[in-house]
């Protein structure tokens, strides 16, 4: 009888977790949402092209967010753990290769900042901007793509 009652109290823990980590992403959407509408509101200049690629790259990524958190709100009600090894495999591999990807686009970035005339007051801010946008997307895609294809373990 006690076994039963640690089983069923695990399956329990196990839906909980996984509910709380969808609504954790949620909270993570509506943080990114808020800030981006507080920024859009504080603006007091029109918006430049940059301006309206950043906020679409922003949108993309609270768009990833809300997905997998949908997808880890479905897998909490029909009992799956979201973080099972397998994701943990992929997560840590998509982020394997977003890293040395990242590193080309850093490099790729910096030789562009040196021939893209823009003042250099703006040119820190612009160049952290699109490495941590670019970093974020990388490893978005990059995941997705693994989570779709799947990994091989025979290879490292």
């Amino acid at each position: 009888m006690l076994e039963i009652i640690n089983i069923v109290l695990e399956i329990n823990n196990i839906v909980m977790r996984a509910k709380y980590f969808a609504m954790t992403k949620f909270f993570v959407a509506a943080i990114i949402l808020g800030l981006m509408g507080f920024w859009i509101f504080k603006t007091t200049k029109p918006f430049n092209g940059f301006a309206y690629v950043i906020i679409g790259a922003m949108l993309l990524v609270v768009g990833f967010i809300i997905y997998s958190g949908i997808k880890a709100l479905k897998d909490s009600k029909s009992g799956l753990n979201p973080i099972d090894e397998l994701s943990k495999k992929i997560s840590e591999k998509a982020a394997a290769a977003s890293f040395r990807i990242s590193i080309f686009m850093w490099l790729a970035g910096m030789f562009l900042m040196d021939i893209v005339p823009v003042d250099s007051v703006n040119k820190a801010k612009l160049v952290i901007a699109i490495g941590m946008v670019g970093m974020t997307l990388i490893f978005l895609f990059i995941r997705l793509y693994f989570s779709r294809v799947g990994i091989d373990d025979n290879k490292d």
